[in-house]
C-alpha cells in the first residue's frame, strides 16, 4: 500500500512528484505522457527563470529535475480508481493494479472542440489543435485561428512565420489575451480580425480542408471563406471523468472542486491543476499547485485531519 498515488505528469504532478520524494513518501507518479500540455506550447515567456524556452525544452527541464532527485514515472494509462475498505485501488491500461491511502488527480485538461460539422472528419487533415505541431505544415496558406484569449494569439503568433493570412475569429466583441499579445499579433499585416464571428461548418474535398462557414453575429450573414487549416483554440475541458466517478463534486465545467489545501469533496482524494476550480490556469500556476497539494497531503497523512470539506 503506497501513502500516494499522483495520476498526471503535467507541471502539477511533477511538481507534487518533486516534492513527495524531498518528503521521502511512499509514492508513485503514473502519467499517460509526461509533460501535458506543455509540449504542445510553442515559446513560454512568463515562467519565473525563463525569459524564453519553448514548451519541449522545458519539459525536458522538469524531467532531468525529477531523475536527478530519483523520480521515474511510470509511463502508462489510469483506466480506474476504486475506494477500498483501506484506501484506493488504481488500474491502469497494461492491467497492473496498484494501492494506495490516497490519490492526487494532476490530470490536467484537453482542448475543446467546436462542435460543428466537419470538425472530426477533417481533423489531421487540416484541423488541428495544436499550432506547436502543425503551424510549419501551413507554409503560404490562408488558415483560421478560432479563439481570441492568450491560446489564440499564441498560435496566431506562431503562424505568421508561416502563413500568408491568418484570420482570427472570436464569438464575442473584444478579444482576451494580454494587452503585450495582443499587440504584437494585431500590429502583423498578415492577421486579420473577425469579432463577433462563429464557425458553422468545416468543409472539404475529402481530403483536406478547403474552406469555413462563418457567421456574422453583428449583420446576421452567413459566408464562406477560403482558407486550408483551421486550428481550434477555444479553451480547455478538465479531465475530470476519472475523478467524478469517486463521486467527486465539480462544477458546471466539470472542474473537480477542491478547497484552499486541495482537498476535494471526497476523503482522501486531492486534485492540482488545470482539472480544478482554479481561476488561473497557467503553467506557473499548476506547478504551485501541485507543490501545495503534496504539502496538503503530507500534513494529512502525518498528522491527521480534523474536518473535510
Amino acid at each position: 500500500m503506497h501513502q500516494l498515488i499522483i495520476i498526471g505528469g503535467g507541471p502539477a504532478g511533477i511538481s507534487a512528484s518533486i516534492y513527495a520524494q524531498r518528503k521521502r513518501m511512499d509514492f508513485l507518479l503514473i502519467t499517460k505522457e509526461v509533460g501535458g500540455q506543455v509540449l504542445k506550447a510553442g515559446e513560454i515567456e512568463n515562467y519565473l527563470g525563463y525569459a524564453l524556452v519553448d514548451g519541449i525544452a522545458f519539459v525536458e527541464k522538469m524531467l532531468d529535475q525529477m531523475r536527478r532527485l530519483g523520480v521515474e514515472p511510470i509511463v502508462d494509462e489510469v483506466v480506474e480508481v476504486k475506494r477500498e475498505e483501506e484506501g484506493f485501488r488504481v488500474k491502469t491500461a497494461s492491467g497492473k493494479e496498484f494501492y494506495t491511502n490516497t490519490v492526487l488527480f494532476c490530470t490536467g485538461a484537453e482542448h475543446r472542440r467546436l462542435g460543428v460539422p466537419g470538425e472530426r472528419e477533417y481533423t489531421g487533415r487540416g484541423v488541428s489543435y495544436c499550432y506547436t505541431c502543425d503551424a510549419p505544415f501551413f507554409k503560404d496558406a490562408k488558415v483560421v485561428v478560432v479563439g481570441g484569449g492568450n491560446s489564440g494569439f499564441e498560435a496566431a503568433d506562431q503562424l505568421t512565420n508561416y502563413a500568408k493570412e491568418i484570420y482570427l475569429v472570436e464569438i464575442s466583441d473584444q478579444f482576451r489575451a494580454d494587452e503585450v499579445l495582443k499587440e504584437k499579433v494585431l500590429s502583423n499585416p498578415k492577421v486579420k480580425t473577425l469579432l463577433r464571428h462563429r464557425v458553422l461548418e468545416i468543409r472539404g474535398d475529402g481530403k483536406e480542408v478547403r474552406s469555413v462557414v462563418l457567421e456574422d453575429l453583428r449583420e446576421n450573414k452567413i459566408f464562406e471563406l477560403e482558407v486550408e487549416g483551421v486550428f481550434v483554440e477555444v479553451g480547455l475541458k478538465p479531465n475530470s471523468e476519472l475523478a467524478k466517478s469517486l463521486g467527486v463534486l465539480t462544477t458546471q465545467r466539470d472542474e473537480i472542486i477542491i478547497d484552499c489545501n486541495n482537498r476535494t469533496s471526497e476523503r482522501g482524494v486531492y486534485a492540482a491543476g488545470d482539472c480544478t476550480n482554479i481561476f488561473a490556469k497557467q503553467i506557473i500556476t499548476a506547478a504551485g499547485e501541485g507543490a501545495k497539494a503534496l504539502l496538503s497531503i503530507y500534513h494529512d497523512l502525518t498528522y491527521g485531519v480534523s474536518s473535510w470539506i
